[in-house]
């Protein structure tokens, strides 16, 4: 690959259409097998409901089943493709970083995907017990018939959201590693950032009941907690090199 100094602006642009094309492709090619595994993973999706609702799933119009499998189909397609469009990503971007800069870059990468599955994996542990509060009010006489593509639209979106909000430290992380937020900030504002918590899992959850959002503002304090403690951990050390490199140079 040339360098990127003789690289012009049109060699880049060129550059990046390849990536994107062989993205594309790639997504293309992840959807045809999404759609191969779609109903696997829709039995799948459908056994916490199973377990935990007094109740059935239904097709409530003509397109649903199919809206539902191609729902999936994409879903999967971008999970499937993600790792290759984050190489090509990767690739674009590479050459217009420095040394110091991309040292960075695995570490956090590594991090953000154990942190979005971790809110995966927390959010279908309790996805269970969400139900089952939703599923209790089918009382004197009523039935729980819920339409399979509300449900499996809700459960996506949980699924999702936890793998996006449980980024907090990450987030939280670079922003005090990079010196732009100190960590007294975060530690001063404590009670404003749990009342926003709260504000954005009310708005964030798909359903109206307190459960689930409480379910949803809980690991967030946890996780704001945690990042302010490896915020003062970072911080000191930070504090630790400049205080030996003050050292140093007063000596020399």
């Amino acid at each position: 690959m040339a360098h990127l100094g003789s690289l012009t602006f049109w060699d880049h642009l060129e550059e990046l259409r390849v990536r994107l094309l062989r993205s594309l492709a790639a997504i293309v090619v992840a959807l045809i097998a999404g759609f191969f595994l779609a109903s696997r993973v829709q039995d799948f999706l459908c056994v916490p409901f199973h377990r935990s609702v007094p109740g059935s799933l239904a097709l409530l119009a003509p397109s649903d089943g199919f809206i539902v499998q191609l729902k999936i189909a994409l879903l999967l397609a971008i999970l499937i493709a993600a790792p290759f469009v984050a190489l090509q990503l990767w690739g674009f971007i590479k050459p217009g970083l420095k040394p110091n800069e991309r040292k960075y870059v695995r570490p956090i990468a590594l991090i953000s995907t154990v942190l979005f599955f971790g809110g995966v994996a927390f959010a279908w542990w309790i996805l269970p017990a969400a139900l089952k509060f939703l599923g209790s009010f089918a009382q004197f006489g009523l039935q729980n018939l819920w339409s399979l593509r509300n449900y499996i639209s809700l459960v996506v979106f949980l699924l999702l959201a936890f793998g996006v909000i449980f980024q907090l430290p990450l987030v939280m992380g670079v922003l005090m590693a990079m010196g732009l937020v100190p960590v007294s900030f975060f530690r001063r504002n404590r009670r404003y950032a749990i009342v926003i918590i709260f504000i954005l899992a009310a708005f964030a959850t798909p359903t109206t009941d307190m459960l689930t959002m409480l379910l949803m503002a809980g690991p967030l304090i946890l996780l704001y907690e945690i990042s302010v403690v490896i915020g003062a951990f970072i911080q000191r050390k930070r504090q630790i090199e400049r205080d030996e490199l003050g050292t140093a140079a007063d000596k020399a």
